[in-house]
């Protein structure tokens, strides 16, 4: 059961309405100098939005735009022993948003280089030796890509972050479950010049994030596995959407919670080759896009000699 279900969480990729949000942790590593690479392609649209926690249209209302962004994520994955792992993920976006963009300014498409993380796993408990789940814990740091802030299509809020998180998981002989929980400590971006309600030479505090991640998954067969996965993100601070001291440069500076639920299906081509694809929606939130996601990809295992000095 643990060869069927492993590759699960070794090919798991980004799955959030925002790319703020990274993949989920997991707290099974792969065999010593051995991992895996994923390519994939991940959608999120909406036309309405939530103004502090009512849903509304908004700017977008007059020409019945779509916000949208489309996201190519690379991540890869390599086990240093059979209790450390290193995961790299980094990304492609392209923002759009139909007709004007109403009173946030700005152009009505960006595309550039997304946020990139590094992160580290360590499990200090595996179920297959020790009379608890599998235990992990997880460290994270975010490196933003070079893209503008301050519109309500900017590929994201800037900043460089650090984060940390506990990962627990079983398997059982019908299925599995997985959850994360964390803490996401956020640093500050420059405010673009040429938003609206900018000043010359400020710098915006992003809200530190709670964060927790939940799968549950089933095999069906020998080559398809069936997960479910519920998500959220929970800002400490912030400002509203329309509220005291907001302009729309101050985006990264918003109290942005999110509700995701959502399910996935992969499928075993080849050997060491991995089909996957998604959908969820955001179910609630504050100050986010009400958006309908949805992914593909594919993923590949390797072994061999890289990194055996380590």
């Amino acid at each position: 059961m643990r060869e069927i279900l492993l590759p699960l969480f070794l090919f798991a990729v980004a799955l959030s309405s925002s790319p703020s949000a990274f993949a989920q942790g997991t707290p099974w590593i792969a065999e010593p100098r051995t991992g895996s690479v994923s390519v994939s392609f991940f959608n999120q649209n909406a036309k309405e939005f939530y103004r502090g926690t009512e849903t509304v249209k908004g700017p977008l209302a007059a020409t019945d735009a779509s916000l949208g962004q489309n996201t190519v994520w690379i991540g890869a994955n390599y086990a240093l022993s059979d209790a450390v792992a290193l995961d790299l993920q980094t990304g492609w976006a392209q923002s759009y948003v139909d007709g004007a963009v109403g009173p946030s300014g700005g152009e009505e498409n960006y595309s550039g280089l997304y946020d990139t993380q590094l992160s580290l796993t360590w499990r200090f408990a595996d179920e297959l030796v020790d009379d608890l789940p599998s235990l992990a814990i997880r460290f994270g740091v975010t490196i933003p890509g070079g893209y503008d802030t301050g519109y309500i299509n900017s590929l994201g809020d800037g900043g460089r972050s650090i984060e940390w998180s506990l990962i627990a998981g079983k398997f059982w002989s019908i299925g599995g479950i997985s959850g994360e929980a964390g803490f996401r400590q956020r640093g500050s971006t420059s405010i673009n010049t040429s938003a609206v309600g900018a000043m010359e030479g400020v710098d915006v505090d992003i809200p530190a994030e709670i964060f927790a991640n939940i799968w549950v998954f089933v095999p069906l067969g020998n080559r398809f596995r069936l997960a479910g996965n519920y998500r959220f993100t929970n800002a400490t601070s912030g400002i509203d959407i329309g509220g005291e001291g907001f302009s729309p440069s101050r985006f990264p500076a918003l109290e942005e919670d999110q509700h995701i639920l959502g399910g996935q299906l992969f499928v075993d081509l080849f050997s060491s080759i991995s089909a996957h694809g998604f959908f969820g929606n955001v179910i609630g939130g504050r100050n986010t896009a009400k958006s309908t996601i949805f992914g593909f990809g594919l993923s590949t295992t390797f072994g061999g000699g890289f990194g055996s000095g380590f």
